[in-house]
């Protein structure tokens, strides 16, 4: 009986602890006319893409996730029976998941890839640098032409080509930017090409001013939304930068 006893605070024990190093992500997933998208994979990952935690989106479109306290390289969502069919992922980067995180993914067929920020070293400190490569469905879908995607990224490595899947410009009316769901204004826009695994990619620089309003926040939370007038595709993608000041 005490070592039963023994065992069971023990359990309890490591339960409080570990409910202690947890926090949950949460959120709706939806489409760019907010309909509720089921059975959608929401995956947290690390730097190799490792899956590290796993959840289905409900009928209604919620998931939730407990995760231990930390940073994690990327989020992850998409239903997969669309993946490169009808439909390309949602993407959110640097997680800082140390208090409970809500993140609502968007997606349908302009992926936002690689999203990044930074703060140019010039003062008054008032921009964020964003780099991201949009990706398009259709443009995808041609380039790739009866080949897989792998054998099409061969290929264009070998020719030394610049594998052309973003759209061939973005207008300031075609991307909207928000810092802590605050709408920001966007100063410039330039398109650059990456290299990346041995071939080349197309992607985008955009600079944005910071809200006057300070959020009392240890980091900014910035979502990117663009609707290719090319394509007429829509995207979504999102990433944390932690504060300087």
């Amino acid at each position: 009986m005490r070592q039963l006893t023994i065992l069971l605070l023990l359990f309890f024990y490591a339960m409080n602890s570990y409910a202690q190093d947890s926090i949950r992500i949460y959120g709706r997933v939806t489409d760019f006319e907010d309909i509720p998208l089921d059975s959608v994979s929401v995956r947290l990952k690390d730097k190799n893409f490792t899956n590290l935690y796993e959840t289905i989106s409900d009928e209604n479109g919620y998931y939730s996730m407990t995760v231990l306290k930390g940073e994690y390289n990327c989020i992850y969502a998409i239903k997969l029976e669309d993946y490169g069919k009808t439909k390309l992922e949602y993407w959110a980067w640097n997680i800082f998941a140390f208090n409970d995180l809500e993140i609502n993914p968007k997606y349908e067929r302009m992926e936002i890839y690689g999203m990044n920020a930074f703060e140019p070293q010039v003062g008054p400190h008032e921009t964020y640098m964003l780099y991201f490569r949009p990706m398009s469905l259709a443009k995808l879908l041609e380039f790739q032409g009866e080949k897989n995607k792998k054998e099409m990224e061969q290929k264009a490595i070998a020719e030394k080509d610049t594998i052309n899947i973003a759209p061939n410009s973005i207008s300031k009316d075609e991307i909207m930017v928000c810092i802590n769901n605050c709408k920001t204004e966007i100063v410039s826009i330039n398109r650059v090409v990456e290299y990346a695994r041995g071939g080349y990619i197309y992607g985008y620089l955009v600079q944005i001013l910071k809200p006057k309003e300070i959020a009392n926040v240890d980091y900014d939370k910035i979502s990117i939304v663009l609707h290719s007038k090319e394509t007429n595709e829509y995207g979504m993608g999102e990433c944390f930068v932690k504060r300087t000041n």
